[in-house]
């Protein structure tokens, strides 16, 4: 190593600028609003913007499927660009929404399957079949 390159510096040597150029590029407060204020890519947000925000962290985790679709179908979702996917889990979310039934409906459907279950069985043990 070439020590004839090597040069040191105390810090009572050097000028304030050197030791404080950092801190001196970092805008106040006051100077950071201003400059956002005047920036035209920066629009400051209306009052029901903030509140139509929701965070990645929020939205309930995705889960990776293979799922088997017509041609035609996967053609005419893929034709419209970008964001294919989340287009199609957003038909897929509308109609599961829409035709989400009740919780008493689905009771009703598991009490009357259990219903035909047991009479099933009780037929099955009369014509002498063991259950």
């Amino acid at each position: 190593m070439d020590k004839s390159r090597i040069v040191r510096l105390r810090a009572a040597l050097a000028t304030p600028r050197s030791r404080n150029t950092a801190r001196d590029a970092v805008p106040d407060d006051a100077e950071f609003e201003r400059r956002a204020a005047n920036d035209p890519d920066n629009p400051p947000l209306t009052a029901d913007q903030p509140a139509s925000r929701h965070l990645l962290r929020d939205a309930p985790p995705k889960v990776l499927l293979s799922l088997r679709v017509d041609a035609h179908v996967l053609a005419a979702s893929r034709r419209n660009g970008k964001g294919w996917q989340t287009r199609m889990n957003d038909v897929l979310a509308a109609a599961v929404t829409t035709s989400e039934p009740s919780v008493s409906t689905i009771v009703d459907d598991i009490e009357a399957s259990a219903r035909r279950t047991l009479a099933l069985a009780q037929q099955m043990r009369q014509r002498g079949v063991d259950t």
